[in-house]
């Protein structure tokens, strides 16, 4: 598969922190985690990625997939393509009465096998997905670098397949229905699980 291919070996281009903007050949005072700091820090905008993370490092992967690039799917682990859908009840840009009638929902839309190519395979391009809830409703509850905050739910993509057929989104409510939640320390054990049984 030319997509897994692709992405078996990941950018060389990872930054840490300390490489500094120039001009003409030298450096100056800016650095990039300067620029991280400035443009990052309001992290209630970015739990889509930090669900990614979280989920990659309870796998024991330093980095997701999709990192830098562009993915059909988000980690791959044993052999197996994983994506990872978020959502929350609070969000900073929303007032309250936006958020409580807000219905929580996940993309789960089809892609072809090999970008933009009409002639590939339509299908969802991944093994299993695991919906990621912040649970807290106010800012002070849902700060999604406290691990207690989040509820996964670990889904084979063939259960997807099979009960949402050609849905793009997936409610809240019905993957509930589909799993159960699983805390931080259980995502490894239950992914493990799941490919021990599709690998029978």
């Amino acid at each position: 598969m030319k997509s897994l291919e692709r992405i078996e070996k990941l950018s060389d281009f990872h930054l840490v922190g300390n490489e500094c903007f120039s001009i003409n050949g030298k450096d100056t005072d800016m650095t990039i985690l300067e620029y991280w700091r400035w443009h990052y820090s309001e992290i209630f905008d970015l739990q889509d990625t930090i669900a990614e993370y979280i989920v990659a490092k309870a796998l024991g992967l330093t980095q997701a997939h999709n990192v830098g690039q562009w993915t059909l799917f988000d980690i791959l682990y044993r052999n197996m393509r994983i994506e990872i859908k978020e959502t929350s009840y609070y969000h900073a840009w929303q007032s309250d009465d936006e958020r409580k009638s807000q219905q929580r929902t996940f993309s789960i839309t089809k892609a072809y096998t090999e970008y933009k190519d009409e002639k590939s395979e339509y299908k969802r391009q991944n093994d299993i997905y695991v919906f990621c809830l912040n649970t807290g409703e106010t800012r002070k509850d849902s700060n999604p670098l406290v691990l207690e905050h989040w509820e996964f739910y670990i889904v084979p993509t063939h259960v997807i397949d099979k009960e949402c057929g050609e849905r793009k989104s997936i409610s809240l409510k019905k993957v509930r229905k589909l799993s159960t939640a699983v805390g931080y320390s259980n995502i490894k054990k239950t992914i493990d699980c799941i490919i021990d049984t599709m690998e029978k």
